[in-house]
């Protein structure tokens, strides 16, 4: 929320847009930072001209990662809306 969007009182829109419009309410992007040691080592055979690519297409490992790793990865874009919509809800349940 911007200076002006605190100052504000009752703004009575729930509409995001409209508020960003107006300069109540500033969008910040999430920075997504990605880490992918699997499709990583399939690029890198891919580079070298290793045959063994085969096994780093799609998901293919991700059973094999998660299994590794000790847990389950998490869909980036479910958790991306999920914070989406709760950065909103507080925002408008702030003014």
């Amino acid at each position: 929320m911007t200076e002006k969007g605190q100052a504000a009182k009752d703004v009575g829109n729930a509409d995001i847009e409209a508020l960003i419009a107006q300069g109540l309410v500033e969008a910040q992007p999430i920075t997504y930072e990605d880490f992918l040691p699997v499709s990583a080592a399939g690029i890198f055979q891919s580079n070298v001209g290793g045959t063994g690519s085969e096994a780093y297409a799609g998901n293919a490992n991700r059973d094999a990662f998660e299994e590794a790793l000790g847990a389950q990865v998490t869909d980036e874009l479910s958790l991306y809306a999920e914070r989406e919509n709760a950065s909103k809800a507080k925002v408008l349940a702030s003014l």
